[in-house]
């Protein structure tokens, strides 16, 4: 069973005709539909261009066994999508001088082991630079309980460092469970609460926030995984996911976000130069929580653009948020389903909006 609506929207600063944006709209929403078919997708998904609504549309079931569909106001996780809005949170304070890039990190945590964070910086730490363990799986066994942030810094404390800091690039969620570890011990309060005071509240999130088993929204989709033989329900317990896996959204609440990094709402231009700038691809083209690359624009316009963009996959659901800077194009896809080509998706949805053939990325080594 489908449930979608599909949204034309011609605000009055589109530089586009209404004709080119139902035609966009209409090939976005087929193509869609073969990923529907072919791979089972389930969940909600938002064009725009200038903060103007090209698509969105709901697919799928929210709930299998109460065979409840997804809105586009369903609230989904959104997994390490959630790397972005820590570092945002971090330059924000950075910009009201509670926090510097470069400070040794135990000036913050001074529990925090010396052989661990004798030489981290949280400018380390945002780049994935720190050589710290991937996940914290690798090191606990988890519980069916919320924990707190004080334990999950004693776990930290068990791990090793696998190389130099600064010397390599190896994604890692401790990471940025450190840095919100930092954001409570430096704010006073707790990493929700800092959330909400900085970003969900003056953006007016209402369907957005930090997850605990405590308080799991009433709109979030349960998480779904397709294995051989069947589609049962799959979700991590998000407390471990601390700053890097725990927030939850829609899309509409995603848009909001987007788009006030678009002005200076949330950070100076200062400040948002700094989170964009990205490394070389052997350091993962990563800025402070955004991948930084470039990509192909209309084919008419031979320069390549900026995409800042970032995903999330954990049990049960995927995203990706990908900000197409010079166009001031925006695709959010957000799904309850597992595993599923969300990368794939989220390219061709690009290419179809700019008017650059399906495929066209591959063939010519841009994103």
């Amino acid at each position: 069973m489908i449930s979608f609506i599909v949204i034309f929207y011609f605000g009055y600063n589109s530089p586009l005709p209404a004709v080119f944006e139902k035609t966009t709209a209409e090939k976005i929403e087929s193509h869609i539909q073969q990923y529907v078919k072919n791979e089972d997708f389930r969940g909600t998904i938002l064009v725009a261009k200038n903060g103007n609504v090209i698509h969105k549309a709901a697919y799928g079931y929210a709930d299998e066994t109460r065979k409840v569909v997804n809105e586009t106001e369903t609230q989904y996780l959104i997994g390490s999508l959630t790397k972005s809005f820590t570092a945002v949170t971090v330059m924000q304070m950075v910009e009201d001088d509670l926090l510097d890039l470069h400070t040794p990190i135990r000036t913050y945590v001074p529990r925090l082991k010396k052989a661990l964070g004798k030489d981290l910086t949280l400018h380390l730490l945002l780049k994935h630079q720190s050589g710290l363990p991937g996940h914290l799986e690798r090191l606990i066994e988890f519980e069916n309980r919320d924990i707190s942030s004080d334990e999950i810094l004693e776990i930290i404390n068990t791990s090793r460092l696998a190389f130099s800091p600064g010397s390599r690039y190896q994604y890692s969620n401790l990471n940025y469970h450190l840095v919100a570890i930092v954001i409570e011990r430096v704010s006073g309060q707790s990493y929700p609460q800092v959330l909400q005071e900085r970003t969900f509240g003056p953006l007016n999130m209402r369907d957005s926030g930090v997850e605990r088993l405590a308080n799991v929204p009433q709109q979030r989709a349960k998480g779904y995984r397709k294995n051989r033989r069947e589609i049962v329900q799959d979700e991590n317990i998000v407390s471990y996911a601390l700053g890097s896996g725990d927030i939850y959204s829609t899309v509409d609440d995603l848009l909001k976000w987007d788009q006030a990094l678009y002005g200076t709402e949330l950070l100076s231009e200062s400040s948002k130069k700094t989170l964009f700038t990205g490394e070389n691809e052997t350091f993962g083209n990563y800025g402070y929580g955004f991948r930084i690359q470039q990509y192909q624009r209309n084919p008419e316009i031979s320069s390549r653009g900026v995409l800042a963009r970032h995903g999330g996959s954990m049990n049960g659901f995927l995203s990706n948020l990908h900000q197409y800077l010079d166009d001031k194009l925006t695709i959010i896809v957000l799904s309850n389903f597992r595993p599923f080509p969300i990368r794939n998706l989220t390219f061709e949805l690009k290419e179809i909006s700019v008017g650059v053939a399906v495929g066209e990325r591959n063939r010519k080594k841009f994103e």
